[in-house]
């Protein structure tokens, strides 16, 4: 029977085999199968919190607050609090070596604990700890000393580790991390830089190597393609310390490069870190410009293992940054000679950019926070 002709007739004739649909009646009674059987409160219950865990955190994050923290106390303290966890969450006991120890409890860390750690091994120049903490991505929200005290400690390669991950920084990190990088304090400082730069080089000569791969599938090839291309840009004609940079731009803080934090943090900087990030966001510009079929790549660290692609600084971070590092610092690049070609050549290619975008909206929108700064430059020009 048809639907129509159930509601038309309400006292049919029911049809072997057919189910009658009768307005207002009452639904027909499920089968045994039809509902799942219910299972009573009773039998399943949650599990209760381990009390001694929650002292083991809890006195862990008493004494890593002491300002007697030693070295030793410090790993004791640390590989007790994983013992205790380990054995909380029923997972095997933890390694003798406490940076692998560490990378094994990571995800269960708690983030404010994690943080806590982070600090004090940096403190502490346990510096393989905060490698540990930092590749395992659980330091987001760093304290406020771990920036600073891995710059004082001529650690640049672990300030592009923390900045990685980190979610957001204040001022006064961002202006470490800056500083860390347009200023080196030492000779171990740049070798450190010099170590980051070398790992660019082994990504990139490894997507170049997937693009002769003859054995590689069409969609490996093509992601190969575009890795090698971005790994290529972040590469060439950048010095060590400015690969570095490339970290804070593409870092999840770059959100806010155009926000009031970095705005305080670029504007203590002086003429000469000024003058190096400057120059530093042109070379993006320009090859943005050679390369305008750049485009990001997330595929590539899943399917190649290429993570440095994540680390490539977007068209949209670099005009922006530029643009606020020209609001903070007019009156200084108005009369630094030293600049003058550095953003006369900058004007010039983002507006051959601009005019390019106007069949594509998104880049276009990319460029839009630049107009402004675009006409300051040519004032710029004009006046030298």
């Amino acid at each position: 029977m048809t639907l129509l002709a159930a509601i038309t007739n309400p006292t049919p004739t029911p049809a072997a085999g057919h189910l009658v649909l009768t307005p207002g009646g009452a639904p027909p009674t499920p089968t045994a199968s039809a509902l799942p059987t219910p299972i009573p409160p009773t039998v399943w219950s949650l599990t209760p919190a381990d009390p001694a865990l929650a002292t083991a955190a809890s006195s862990l994050a008493t004494s890593l607050s002491s300002d007697a923290l030693t070295v030793a106390r410090f790993r004791t303290l640390l590989a007790s609090f994983l013992g205790a966890l380990s054995k909380s969450l029923s997972l095997p006991p933890p390694s003798a070596n406490l940076p692998l120890a560490v990378r094994t409890a990571a995800p269960y860390l708690p983030a404010t604990l994690a943080s806590l750690v982070g600090s004090s091994a940096a403190r502490l120049a346990e510096h393989d700890v905060v490698l540990a903490l930092a590749e395992s991505r659980v330091i987001p929200h760093p304290q406020s000393d771990l920036i600073s005290s891995l710059a004082d400690a001529a650690r640049p390669d672990l300030v592009c580790a923390v900045l990685l991950q980190a979610a957001d920084l204040r001022s006064s990190e961002l202006l470490a991390a800056l500083r860390c990088f347009l200023s080196p304090a030492s000779e171990d400082a740049y070798d450190a830089m010099v170590r980051v730069k070398g790992r660019w080089k082994d990504a990139a000569l490894l997507a170049v190597n997937k693009c002769k791969d003859k054995a590689a599938g069409k969609k490996e090839n093509a992601v190969a393609r575009r890795a090698a291309t971005l790994l290529m840009m972040g590469h060439d004609g950048f010095t060590s310390p400015e690969v570095c940079l490339h970290y804070l731009l593409a870092s999840r803080t770059a959100d806010c490069v155009d926000s009031v934090v970095l705005a305080a943090a670029v504007s203590e900087l002086d003429g000469g870190e000024v003058a190096g990030l400057m120059r530093y966001l042109a070379k993006w510009i320009e090859k943005y410009w050679r390369f305008p079929e750049a485009r990001p790549c997330p595929e590539a660290k899943g399917m190649l293992g290429l993570e440095q692609c994540e680390n490539v600084p977007s068209l949209g971070a670099v005009t922006r940054a530029m643009g606020l590092v020209l609001d903070q610092h007019f009156s200084h690049l108005v009369l630094n000679a030293e600049l003058r070609k550095e953003l006369c050549a900058a004007e010039v290619m983002v507006k051959e950019l601009a005019v390019e975008a106007e069949s594509s909206g998104p880049i276009l929108d990319l460029l839009g926070p630049y107009a402004a700064s675009c006409m300051r430059n040519s004032v710029i020009c004009l006046l030298w």
